[in-house]
């Protein structure tokens, strides 16, 4: 009786008989597998510096090889360094995902001075994604396969503590602040106001919590409406109602008295948003 093993190799020879030398076959190759190794770190030197933690500025050294299992050190050919260059690599911010997930994972909790081996599988590297090759400094560096595992020499040259954002909640409610008072007619419904606007986004980690700008009219000509004809969102029905001519008003509009939960142009769903406000004249 045959064993398991010779009828699985027959089965797989029929399947492939180019692989097991058949004549005739379509001899197309057949794509390499890459065995991805896990993802090690092994620390060569602790430091005596700062701990990098997520959100710090780091500034590293950094040697980078292709994968080769055959290696004791499992390192191939050099594909990357900024030892080279003989100075360091731009300094980025970790844990942010500006860099290569293993970049992140590997460098945390280092301290300035030390220096830490990184084994990454290509999930943690390059991904599907290829580089060719690289001539730089007077040294060609060889093309990146994509798929590749990577093995990195890291050390940890400086770290800049990141400051952590003291995050101020949007207002629930209306708020309006008067920047300055005007001196003309007050606005009241039935009125048509003529004004000048910015509209900013809310961001609570910013002094100002102004965020990004969305639009302005001010430099072109003024946004003229009639208030209470409901052409205009509430938080400005609500918030310009009793506003002198002259004037200039911040208010911060909660979703509800905003566009809600629809999408407005560059506008997103459920978003806080302030209004900087110059009312030109009330007529």
């Amino acid at each position: 009786m045959k064993s398991t093993f010779q009828i699985v190799a027959a089965a797989v020879c029929a399947a492939a008989l180019t692989a097991c030398g058949g004549a005739g076959t379509d001899k197309t190759p057949v794509a390499a597998v890459i065995v991805q190794p896990a993802y090690k770190v092994t620390e060569t030197l602790v430091g005596t510096g700062t701990v990098a933690a997520a959100g710090d500025l780091v500034t590293i050294n950094l040697v980078g090889y292709l994968y080769d299992a055959t290696k004791a050190d499992f390192k191939g050919a050099k594909v990357e360094s900024s030892v080279d260059t003989g100075k360091p690599a731009a300094p980025f911010t970790l844990g942010v995902g500006t860099v290569v997930t293993g970049w992140d994972q590997t460098i945390i909790g280092m301290k300035i001075g030390g220096k830490r081996t990184a084994i990454l599988p290509a999930n943690m590297a390059y991904g599907v994604n290829s580089r060719t090759e690289v001539k730089a400094n007077g040294i060609t560096y060889p093309a990146i396969p994509a798929n590749s595992p990577l093995v990195y020499d890291f050390e940890l040259v400086d770290v800049t503590k990141g400051i952590i954002p003291v995050v101020v909640p949007p207002p629930t409610t209306l708020t309006s602040v008067d920047v300055v008072t005007g001196t003309g007619t007050a606005a009241a419904s039935g009125k048509t106001l003529s004004v000048y606007y910015t509209l900013y986004l809310y961001d609570g980690t910013k002094p100002n919590l102004r965020g990004n700008k969305i639009e302005s009219n001010v430099g072109g000509a003024t946004f003229d409406f009639v208030l209470g004809n409901g052409k205009v969102i509430q938080g400005w029905e609500q918030g310009l109602v009793g506003m002198l001519a002259g004037g200039s008003r911040t208010l911060t509009i909660p979703p509800s008295l905003a566009y809600g939960s629809t999408q407005q142009g560059n506008i997103p769903p459920n978003s806080t948003l302030i209004f900087d406000i110059q009312l030109v004249s009330v007529k």
